[in-house]
Formats: structure tokens, C-alpha cells, sequence
């Protein structure tokens, strides 16, 4: 009884070869198709997404340091010029301590900037208004994830800079 139950449904599904029907019509291997041909779009995605990430909170925490490196300059004054009634800034402890207070900060960072160039100017030119220090760090940030394309070995150039000047007040 349960081999002619068998038989008449071979039968039924087309003779004794009922498991090539099956595969012609069998939506199995769908799904593993479909993630195999979007993965790879979707780790690049998420990759992109980290690196840039990470781009962003190095770019904020190297202008940050370099705010406080013009800060840090700007209040070295030359008090012999300041006696004299002139409000200038030491260029060179200005120039001294704006690299030195930008370099600790970007160095507290680790390892994810890469090739770190910083560079501190002090002008008191009469042609400015006011004596100014300007901090221009050029570095790069390590790309995690997109290293592999083309140019991004060596990570992600960026730039940063600041300037911080001497208000004079007029009045009191």
C-alpha cells in the first residue's frame, strides 16, 4: 500500500527524476545570491562610514588644537614693548609655545593621525590691526577600512589651521 502511494505520486511530478523538477523550480539559492552580490557593497558602505567618522573627530580634535596652540602664543607679549606703549607679541616665545601646546594636544591623539606637520607664524606687522599667531597643522588620518583604495595607504591628507589675535581695547 504505501509503494503504490508512492508510485502514483512519482507520477504525478513527472516519472522517476523528481528532483531536477524541484530545482528548476526551487527559489533556495535566492537569497544566497542576493547577499552574496550586496555584501561586498555593503561592507565598502560601512567602511566608508567609519573612516569618514573618523575623519571628522580627528579634523575636530586637531582645529582644537590648534585654537589653543594661537591661544597659548597670543599671550606670550613682549612686556618691553608693552612698557613702551606697543602691543606686540614675542615672536619667538609666541612662535615656541603656540608648536608646543598644539604638538601635545595632536600627539594625545595616538595613533590615528599619521604624519603630523605643525607650523605657528607670529605677525606684528603695522600693516595688521592687531598682533596675531596663526597655527596650520597638515596631517594625515589612518584609514581603516578604505586603506586598500588607490592614494588612501598612506591615509587621508587634511589640513587645519588657526589664528588668535591680541584685542586692543578702545574703551573702558
Amino acid at each position: 500500500m504505501f509503494r503504490d502511494d508512492f508510485r502514483r505520486r512519482l507520477k504525478r511530478k513527472g516519472g522517476f527524476r523528481p528532483g531536477l523538477r524541484m530545482l528548476r523550480s526551487s527559489e533556495d539559492g535566492a537569497v544566497l545570491a542576493l547577499v552574496a552580490a550586496f555584501l561586498p557593497a555593503a561592507v565598502l558602505t560601512v567602511g566608508m562610514v567609519l573612516d569618514l567618522g573618523m575623519l571628522y573627530f580627528a579634523k575636530r580634535a586637531v582645529q582644537g588644537a590648534c585654537d589653543l596652540g594661537a591661544l597659548a602664543g597670543v599671550i606670550e607679549l613682549d612686556w618691553d614693548a608693552l612698557a613702551a606703549g606697543e602691543v606686540r607679541i614675542d615672536p619667538e616665545m609666541g612662535k615656541k609655545k603656540a608648536l608646543e601646546v598644539a604638538g601635545e594636544n595632536i600627539a594625545s591623539l595616538g595613533s590615528i593621525i599619521r604624519e603630523a606637520a605643525v607650523s605657528a607664524h607670529v605677525f606684528n606687522t603695522p600693516d595688521r590691526d592687531e598682533p596675531t599667531v596663526r597655527v596650520v597643522c597638515h596631517f594625515r588620518v589612518r584609514a581603516y577600512f578604505l586603506g586598500f583604495l588607490p592614494g588612501l595607504k598612506d591615509g587621508i591628507p587634511c589640513s587645519a589651521s588657526s589664528e588668535g589675535s591680541v584685542v586692543r581695547r578702545t574703551k573702558w
